[in-house]
């Protein structure tokens, strides 16, 4: 089996602007989470439903509404001889993931300005179909530095949720 380099990189871009983060190397996997919300009824909780007074049975759930479905990936930036042998900070492409993150006119009397970008991940024309989300949380951490303390290695934690635009 031979090695074909990839192709398609997974790209996360904002719905409300130009910012884009590609992935350097495109992740080992990734995981999508989906949530059914059920509950027990009210007459189920109840003494006498329990012990089968009457009512409904303790078994009973109710369907409460759908949710989105959540994706975690890990995106790997490396700088380390990444430009001709020089090593490269990593800090720009870690700022627009925080950026895509952040509230983006908070300030601002329109309401779709005062939150984070709606985001859409896409991974080539023959990959996952494209998830359009909002970045839930980033987590960061910074392994390799150069001698003045630059960041030359960051992996990245992007969990988003399933959201759609307002139109």
């Amino acid at each position: 089996m031979s090695f074909e380099q990839a192709r398609a990189k997974l790209t996360i871009g904002s719905l409300d602007d130009s910012t884009t983060v590609s992935a350097q190397y495109n992740p080992k996997e990734l995981q999508i989470d989906m949530n059914v919300p059920w509950k027990k009824p009210e007459a189920a909780t109840k003494t006498g439903a329990q012990t089968g007074g009457g009512g409904s049975s303790p078994l009973e759930v109710e369907f409460t509404g759908a949710e989105g479905r959540s994706l975690t990936i890990e995106m790997l930036f490396d700088g380390y001889e990444k430009d001709g042998g020089r090593a490269v900070d990593v800090r720009a492409e870690v700022d627009k993931l925080t950026k895509l993150a952040t509230v983006r006119e908070p300030d601002s009397n329109d309401e779709q300005k005062r939150r984070p970008h709606h985001c859409v991940i896409s991974w080539g024309s023959r990959g996952l179909p494209k998830f359009e989300c909002v970045i839930e949380s980033l987590s960061t951490k910074y392994s390799m530095f150069s001698s003045d303390g630059e960041p030359l290695r960051a992996t990245c934690t992007v969990k988003l949720k399933e959201a759609s635009v307002k139109k």
